[in-house]
């Protein structure tokens, strides 16, 4: 039997509790690769082992994280910050003409002001003595990915773009071949599904799920929803461990974290769900959402892919933001369309499509 060609995947944890879009993507993409009849061997590598920032005290995940003896025919760096480690050991021999790398996107190198003004909301370098992925959507993570994006552009056998907007702009940035740079959309799982929930009392939920980081610019919903008037709308916040405060405002309520196979019946709990990000790599929550047949409001000023965008409301700032919740101005989004989005990221087509790249790349290296 003629033996399996090796890929390995790298990431900073392959925990599918982590709470952090970057893991979670390398965790969808993994087990859908194992899904998949193949002639590759799928090698899980995590640069950190055991619970990572915001993981609860479990490490509860089916996918087979093992210790790799043969040299890999491919390597998958899951972000170009992945392959700093590599670069400081000096493993050169990783770092041949067969290692391929995803970029979410570009950010790092625009710095625009709404960007640094964020940024500097971050002010307790302390914390990453106790919790050092902290640094995760911080300026020290910029500088850490700025250089090795700018490391990989000469050595990368392929780039996998998270959007169609990340690829133009890699290759134009960089006089990259556009041929060498492959639109892949990351995965939102088979179970993100409408679940129905019974509501005792009927109250408009406000919703949104994140990690509070930085980008994530929850703040301007917080402070939006304050404005409102109506006392019958509630805000639901659930996700990472909130870095401020949210008032004595009692409509409200923060949940904590959510294991990943309970986000379908948070979102479908929700009337509206709300995402302000002032960028993302694609925005996997608010396809999550559609999939889940829930309308999105989104910030018309964030960095996000067409296609996640699409069928969303915008609002423009603060204040036309409060005037969409007092108004229920979601109501015109036609939640059929929006489901269709959701299908550019089925996870089937997407491991396909990645078996198809390692088998492409493998073949040029022979």
């Amino acid at each position: 039997m003629k033996n399996k060609r090796i890929v390995k995947l790298v990431s900073i944890s392959f925990n599918e509790h982590s709470g952090l879009g970057i893991i979670e993507y390398g965790v969808r993409l993994a087990k859908a690769l194992q899904k998949q009849k193949s002639d590759l061997d799928f090698y899980m590598y995590p640069l950190v082992k055991g619970n990572v920032f915001m993981t609860p005290r479990r490490q509860c995940t089916p996918i087979r994280v093992r210790k790799l003896v043969e040299s890999p025919d491919v390597i998958h760096y899951l972000d170009p910050g992945f392959i700093i480690r590599d670069v400081i050991l000096g493993r050169r021999k990783l770092l041949s003409s067969k290692f391929i790398v995803t970029v979410h996107d570009l950010d790092m190198f625009r710095g625009t002001n709404e960007t640094i003004r964020i940024m500097r909301q971050y002010t307790n370098p302390l914390a990453f003595i106790k919790k050092p992925l902290l640094i995760i959507g911080t300026p020290l993570s910029l500088v850490i990915r700025h250089f090795a994006t700018k490391f990989v552009i000469n050595h990368a056998s392929k780039f996998i773009c998270a959007s169609e907007n990340t690829r133009d702009e890699l290759s134009k940035r960089f006089k990259i071949d556009k041929n060498k740079c492959v639109v892949v959309y990351p995965i939102v799982s088979e179970h993100f599904r409408r679940i129905r929930t019974r509501k005792t009392k009927r109250k408009i939920i406000i919703g949104h799920l994140s990690s509070y980081l930085p980008n994530k610019n929850a703040r301007i919903l917080i402070d939006a929803f304050k404005k409102t008037t109506n006392k019958n709308l509630e805000l639901h916040l659930y996700g990472g461990t909130l870095p401020f405060k949210v008032g004595d405002d009692k409509r409200i309520k923060y949940f904590g974290f959510v294991p990943t196979e309970k986000i379908p019946r948070v979102l479908s709990s929700f009337d509206v769900f709300v995402f302000p990000s002032i960028w993302e790599g694609f925005g996997m929550p608010v396809m999550e959402a559609k999939k889940c047949g829930v309308p999105v409001i989104t910030y018309a000023k964030g960095a996000l892919p067409d296609v996640v965008k699409r069928h969303t409301l915008q609002f423009k700032d603060e204040a036309d933001l409060t005037r969409m919740l007092e108004n229920i101005g979601w109501k015109k989004i036609n939640t059929k369309k929006a489901i269709l989005d959701a299908k550019a990221c089925d996870e089937n087509d997407i491991a396909r499509k990645m078996i198809k790249i390692y088998k492409n790349v493998i073949a040029r290296n022979n």
